[in-house]
């Protein structure tokens, strides 16, 4: 549980450093390149994603097991899962909604940080040798 805890507090440090590379690109190309909000945060969203992956398997995760290409590709997969919902949600929130672009992001992000680590943890960068028990 201590190790959970762990990555889960180093989770959550990079989730603080990714909020604010998302932040600063979106609000960077918004504010100061003109670019439409929706359109900055897509484009934060795929620096953000390079970032995590190695600060993951590097950092969050050092002890998972499995190859680089494999966890690579299952993470890609997942992010662009993730991603696309998180761009959704932004979508409703803000654009339908009504919501301030940046507090749309804050709230997103929030939100999909818990989700991420359990699936991240649990299947992507997991423990353990060997594939995944059939079924799950």
């Amino acid at each position: 549980m201590r190790r959970l805890a762990g990555a889960f507090g180093r989770f959550g440090l990079l989730g603080l450093v990714s909020f604010a590379i998302n932040l600063a690109v979106t609000a960077g190309l918004h504010e100061i390149a003109g670019l439409a909000e929706e359109f900055a945060y897509a484009v934060a969203l795929g620096v953000v994603l390079v970032t995590n992956f190695a600060a993951c398997r590097l950092w969050v995760f050092p002890d998972s097991a499995g190859s680089v290409v494999g966890q690579g590709f299952a993470f890609l997969l997942s992010s662009f899962g993730f991603r696309g919902a998180e761009y959704v949600a932004f979508l409703l929130v803000h654009t339908l909604g009504g919501v301030h672009y940046l507090l749309t992001i804050l709230l997103v992000t929030g939100v999909s940080t818990v989700v991420k680590f359990l699936h991240y943890r649990f299947l992507v960068f997991r423990t353990g040798r060997g594939p995944l028990p059939a079924g799950r």
